[in-house]
């Protein structure tokens, strides 16, 4: 029997990764996740949606199916569901779900929600404060936001150093609890309590502490590389541990198909003239990212003066952008960003054919699937990136 029986490989580890090798293990298939750097998702806010919640009508959406809630109710980390979140730049935005540190303010609607005063240097609680109060919603559920003092620091240096750093403090079940207690004695009393994205590096630490504090407490949205990616991680590899995913941290080199199986060429360091370490499976779930992740590259040939976008790694697959297929540099002087826009390095992936299935140069090959942001045209959310990952993830384990 051949070692690719039943066996899929995941590229990717990020949600889309995740949400596939959990779809897939569930459907009794065996499971190895190839992943290298961190992605888009060890890189996002926390708040979950499914197209640019700037759009008109993004409060709504699809409610989430069975499948989705049963992925993250595994994951530990989501709660989904219309929420209203606060970001650390001042606004007050929907979302369809997030991260289970974010404070919603939904329910805290029409009453005084204290801004943690805390003396960081990235924090004006203030401003903050006014920003948020005079936001549409606040204005509309006469929501109160009051800068609170609170003594959260222990050194000078913790004013400075980097937003994830200091949320790592706060998993110390010491630094935890005495939070609390300063939140529990602050004085005036709120509602609910919002900080910036500090409460912790773990899944349920801002729970514990606004279980010990007495109060709703919570998180405003994450800056790139903060506490939310972290927690993501974390709970990443919490589930597929559980789930006795195989995990390896390598390079994709090339993907080739031979004999009714798939051959996925990797190296742990591409810089060395090292022979590649090939894994055979059944079927391949690609999830590698766009741009942001390095799965989709930009690249420049100063002496052809041509620029086109490829994959990172060798693969017979189809790249398209705004529904037309690229081929190589696609014109002289190949994609043009001033005419497609600055948009056009979150549009471009794979290409996909009408019933879903990825583009391969020789026609449709059965048994690939991709999903997340290297699928060209789709939304880059996390929501869009869980349920690509979901679908993909079952497809592949039928196939193998």
């Amino acid at each position: 029997m051949s070692t690719a029986k039943r066996h899929v490989v995941v590229i990717g580890a990020g949600i889309a990764g995740t949400a596939a090798a959990w779809a897939a293990a569930k459907a009794g298939a065996r499971v190895s996740v190839l992943h290298d750097r961190a992605g888009a998702s060890a890189l996002y806010s926390g708040a979950l949606d499914e197209r640019e919640w700037d759009r008109a009508g993004s409060g709504g959406g699809a409610p989430a199916s069975a499948e989705l809630a049963e992925f993250a109710a595994a994951l530990g980390l989501w709660q989904l569901g219309a929420r209203t979140l606060a970001t650390r730049e001042g606004v007050i935005r929907p979302a369809l779900g997030s991260d289970a540190a974010l404070l919603d303010l939904t329910p805290l609607a029409g009453r005084r929600v204290a801004v943690a005063d805390l003396e960081r240097d990235d924090w004006d609680a203030e401003l903050l404060a006014k920003s948020f109060a005079a936001s549409a919603w606040a204005r509309r559920t006469r929501t109160e936001f009051v800068a609170t003092p609170l003594n959260a620091l222990r050194a000078g240096h913790e004013r400075r150093i980097a937003p994830y750093d200091f949320a790592s403090l706060f998993d110390d079940p010491v630094r935890l609890s005495a939070l609390a207690e300063s939140i529990a004695d602050a004085r005036p009393a709120a509602a609910g309590w919002l900080f910036g994205p500090w409460l912790g590096l773990l899944p349920g630490t801002a729970s514990e502490i606004g279980r010990l504090a007495g109060v709703p407490v919570g998180e405003t949205t994450s800056g790139t590389g903060g506490a939310a990616g972290a927690r993501f991680e974390s709970a990443r590899d919490a589930l597929l541990e559980k789930l006795a995913v195989a995990v390896r941290r390598t390079r994709v080199v090339e993907l080739s198909s031979s004999g009714g199986r798939f051959l996925v060429a990797t190296r742990d360091d591409p810089g060395l003239p090292t022979a590649p370490v090939v894994v055979e499976a059944g079927a391949v779930v690609i999830a590698a990212g766009g741009l942001a992740a390095g799965g989709i590259e930009l690249t420049w040939e100063p002496d052809r003066a041509q620029r086109s976008f490829e994959l990172a790694f060798v693969a017979p697959l189809a790249l398209a952008l705004d529904g037309e297929l690229l081929a190589g540099s696609g014109s002289l002087y190949g994609p043009s960003l001033e005419i497609s826009g600055l948009g056009a390095l979150e549009r471009v992936g794979i290409a996909l054919n009408d019933r879903g299935n990825p583009l391969a140069t020789g026609g449709t090959q059965e048994g690939l699937h991709v999903a997340g942001d290297i699928v060209a045209g789709r939304p880059r959310t996390a929501l869009e990136a869980a349920r690509s990952g979901l679908s993909a993830g079952a497809a592949a384990a039928r196939d193998c």
